[in-house]
C-alpha cells in the first residue's frame, strides 16, 4: 500500500508541494505539529503529543452530474483512525482519539466535484474541481456512522454533546481521483487548510498552523459498488473501506514559485515524450 500512496503522491503532487520540495533540501520529511486533545471539552485524560500524519478511513457516494460531460459529484466522510509520528502511531491513552466517554471521535464531512477524461470507469482518472470539508472533534465519541450504498449517501450522527468544527477546507490546489486498473479507488489531494477558533486550540503548534493539507486514500475492488456491470459509465458508484493518511505543507515563499515552475516544465517535457 505504501508503494501505492508513493505513486499516487508523486502523480497528484501539485504545484504548491513541489514548490515546496524544492525550498528545502528537508522538504520531503513530514511536517510535525502538536495536539491538546484535552482542548475544548474533548477529553479530560489525554496528554499534549506530536505526530506528522492523521491516518484514517473515508465513505464516499459518487454520482454522474446531470449535465453535459464527464462530471461527478461525490459525497463522503473521512474517520480518522490514529495520529502517527515517524510511522508510528500514537497510542490512544495518550491522544484518547477514538474511546468512548473518556476520549472523542474525529471526523471530517465533505463534497467533492470532479471532471474525468472520460466516463467513469475502470483504469479511468479524473481531476478534482472543487472541495468543500469540515474537520469535527465528537466528544465522547458517541456519533454513529453509515457507510455509503448505492441508494444513500454515508452519513454521521451526532448523539451526544454539540460536535466541535475544527478545520475548513475550501480550495484545490490539485487533486487526482477515480477507478484504477485493478478495479480499486483512489484519490489525493493537495487543498488549502484552515483552523477555526476551537481548531487553534486542538492544534496548537505550529503558530500559525500549516495552510495546505495532502490526503491520499485508496481502496481495492472489495469496497467498491456500481450501479453498472464492471463498473462501465455508472451513474452511482459507492466507496468504502478507503484507507490513507493526511499530512501538512505550508504555503511556499514566492522565490520558491519560480523553481516550481521550471521543475513542472520539466514535468510536463517528460509526459510529452512518454506520450
Amino acid at each position: 500500500m505504501l508503494t501505492i500512496l508513493k505513486r499516487l503522491r508523486t502523480v497528484a503532487a501539485g504545484s504548491a508541494v513541489l514548490a515546496a520540495a524544492l525550498a528545502s533540501p528537508s522538504a520531503w520529511a513530514l511536517a510535525q505539529f502538536s495536539v491538546n486533545p484535552n482542548s475544548n471539552g474533548l477529553s479530560a485524560a489525554g496528554t499534549p503529543f506530536t505526530a506528522d500524519t492523521l491516518s484514517g478511513t473515508s465513505s464516499a457516494r459518487i454520482t454522474r452530474d446531470a449535465v453535459p460531460g464527464n462530471h461527478y459529484t461525490g459525497v463522503g466522510y473521512v474517520i480518522f483512525t490514529a495520529f502517527n509520528l515517524n510511522s508510528s502511531p500514537i497510542d490512544a491513552g495518550t491522544s484518547q482519539l477514538n474511546l468512548t466517554n473518556s476520549g472523542y471521535g474525529l471526523y471530517a464531512t465533505f463534497t467533492q466535484h470532479f471532471t474525468c477524461s472520460s466516463p467513469l470507469g475502470v483504469g479511468v482518472s479524473c481531476g478534482v474541481d472543487s472541495i468543500t470539508l469540515d474537520m469535527w472533534g465528537d466528544p465522547g465519541n458517541h456519533d454513529v456512522k453509515n457507510l455509503a450504498t448505492l441508494a444513500a449517501a454515508p452519513t454521521i450522527t451526532d448523539l451526544g454533546a454539540a460536535n466541535i468544527k475544527l478545520a475548513t477546507v475550501t480550495q484545490v490546489v490539485s487533486g487526482l481521483a477515480g477507478l484504477d486498473a485493478l478495479g480499486g479507488a483512489f484519490q489525493n489531494i493537495n487543498s488549502n487548510f484552515n483552523l477555526t477558533a476551537a481548531g487553534k486550540l486542538f492544534f496548537t503548534s505550529p503558530d500559525p498552523f500549516y495552510q495546505l493539507a495532502f490526503s491520499a486514500f485508496n481502496n481495492t475492488s472489495q469496497g467498491l459498488a456500481c450501479d453498472t456491470v464492471g463498473c462501465a459509465n455508472p451513474g452511482v458508484v459507492s466507496i468504502n473501506s478507503e484507507s490513507g493518511i493526511t499530512d501538512f505543507l505550508r504555503v511556499p515563499e514566492p522565490g520558491s514559485l519560480v523553481l516550481m515552475g521550471v521543475a513542472l516544465l520539466g514535468m510536463a517535457t517528460v509526459s510529452r515524450k512518454r506520450a
